[in-house]
């Protein structure tokens, strides 16, 4: 049985992702480090209003996705990975949806939503 200590040290030596500095931004929401990556990944592939449209009716739908991997999958591959992280840093910007610690993606916006508009209605008052 492997040295606990030598098991964290190594899972602590691998290098960081983009993908973690990007998730890492969406979770903590700092609205200097968000606008500034939407900018950025907006400069790199501006994706279409379709595909925004598209990803937020999902949203509307489903309410929560495991994963960004989930996400695309239920997009049946109508989106490169590059234009939905694009596309999820503006909705985190606009405050329509949250990605948690555990890196899953919650809509959290009422606007048209149904499901959760009635949720709202059935909730206890504090």
């Amino acid at each position: 049985m492997p040295d606990t200590i030598s098991v964290q040290k190594k899972r602590s030596s691998i290098p960081k992702t983009k993908s973690d500095e990007f998730l890492k931004i969406l979770i903590k929401k700092r609205r200097d480090q968000l606008d500034s990556l939407v900018q950025e990944l907006a400069k790199k592939n501006n994706p279409k209003l379709l595909s925004i449209l598209k990803v937020e009716n999902l949203f509307k739908k489903r309410i929560e996705f495991d994963s960004r991997t989930h996400l695309l999958r239920e997009l049946k591959g109508s989106m490169k990975p590059t234009a939905l992280n694009t596309v999820l840093a503006r909705l985190v910007s606009e405050n329509k949806i949250v990605v948690n610690e555990d890196h899953s993606l919650t809509w959290i916006d009422s606007e048209g939503n149904k499901k959760l508009n009635k949720a709202f209605e059935n909730a206890v008052p504090l």
